[in-house]
């Protein structure tokens, strides 16, 4: 029978995965089902409605920044069932809101949520909880957002359909509640107040293994170049996968497909997730990287392929986008330690997290712009396209100069 030793670590790990499952899957990533009823519904442009999703990035930064401290005042299991508290709130606030203000305030409450009990908190908790398989046990808990965009968008839609609205968002507020008591339930902030030690192969653990040294070679300019990288991940992603729905509804696509689209993305997010942290354990840093962002890099030229009206094109383009998405997520904490060694993993993630979500505010506004000036979204994922290659040079050029990521993470 398994022990208690090597059983522990992977409900931690669980827990973590129904806090992503929460605050990015529910939170942000079926955001793209709502987004065209609530510019029906209140007579909203495509450049209002995108200011919810900027407020909401604004309000990411924020929580990003602070999401280290708060989380080493109250601790990780308070941070992050405080968190899932707001989200719920949230999601009753956009059910009762009636005006672009309100609408505005939610989005700020879901973004505050998104930082407090997202990636930096889950980060943390599989840095004290796992010795080995971190990676694995990161990619897995993260794919925990892209389960919520395989089961929500299906029975989402029927309620929106029949419902309405704000049905939908009570709904989905109820439902938060009862995923913050699991995690509350499921997470511990650290092994030995339970008197265990982090989790190793074979379910076992020797003494800590010495920390591992920053590589050399990450002077002021590679810093930058790392963060600049981060920065121009934030809008193609977060942005890209909330507009995914409105993408294809915008060119003719039924509602059921849209639907099913945003589902099949949220299969491949799961997919991507779980595979991208079994490949940095086994292949390191680098060489998974450069499989990433190839398949990030082929899923925008599809998505721009959308006026074709091919459903084989359009969900082979989810499918790619969602296998490449853990750009956005797992790669951080993986970058983090290879470009900055463990002593350096903590200030990594945060500055990249901020970073991040920096450049989703900075471009938040542009796609429904551009969709008001040009009647679609396919300008955006061009310009997606763009900013994702200056990226991937950007970070391989780092890789060379600190010659990090070679071996297993």
């Amino acid at each position: 029978m398994p022990s208690r030793q090597s059983v522990r670590p992977w409900l931690v790990c669980l827990g973590g995965g129904v806090m992503l499952f929460s605050v990015m899957g529910l939170g942000s990533n079926i955001y793209s089902v709502y987004q065209p009823y609530i510019i029906a519904e209140n007579g909203l442009s495509n450049t209002q409605a995108g200011w919810i999703v900027t407020i909401r990035s604004l309000f990411i930064v924020v929580s990003m920044f602070t999401a280290n401290r708060l989380c080493a005042r109250l601790g990780l299991r308070r941070t992050a069932a405080g968190a899932m508290l707001l989200l719920a709130l949230s999601r009753f606030l956009f059910g009762t809101a009636g005006s672009l203000p309100a609408y505005l305030a939610a989005g700020a409450l879901t973004g505050l949520a998104y930082g407090w009990a997202g990636m930096i908190p889950l980060s943390l908790l599989v840095s004290r909880w796992f010795q080995d398989r971190s990676a694995f046990a990161l990619g897995l808990a993260s794919a925990g957002s892209g389960l919520a965009t395989i089961l929500v968008p299906g029975p989402l839609t029927w309620l929106l359909q029949t419902r309405g609205l704000a049905a939908a968002f009570y709904a989905e507020g109820a439902l938060v509640l009862i995923l913050a008591w699991a995690v509350f339930l499921l997470v511990q902030d650290d092994p030995a107040q339970l008197g265990l030690r982090p989790y190793a192969q074979g379910g076992l653990t020797a003494e800590r293994v010495p920390l591992r040294p920053a590589p050399g070679g990450m002077t002021p300019l590679y810093w930058g170049l790392f963060l600049a990288a981060v920065f121009l991940i934030g809008a193609p992603t977060s942005i890209g996968i909330s507009n995914v729905g409105v993408l294809y509804t915008t060119e003719g696509f039924d509602p059921a497909a849209v639907a099913a689209l945003v589902s099949c993305t949220g299969v491949a997010l799961m997919v991507g997730k779980t595979l991208y942290g079994w490949l940095a354990d086994r292949l390191g840093g680098r060489r998974s990287t450069l499989l990433l962002y190839g398949m990030s890099l082929l899923s925008y030229v599809l998505l721009c392929l959308a006026p074709n009206g091919s459903r084989l094109c359009a969900f082979a383009a989810v499918l790619a986008f969602g296998l490449g998405l853990p750009v956005s997520n797992v790669s951080f904490s993986i970058w983090a330690r290879d470009f900055l060694g463990d002593e350096g993993f903590a200030r990594g993630l945060k500055w990249s997290q901020t970073v991040y979500a920096l450049g989703i505010v900075a471009l938040g506004p542009l796609p429904g712009w551009l969709a008001d000036v040009t009647g679609g979204y396919v300008a955006s994922y061009g310009l997606f396209l763009g900013m994702m290659a200056i990226s991937f040079l950007f970070i391989m050029l780092v890789y060379r100069r600190t010659n990090s990521g070679e071996g297993p993470g």
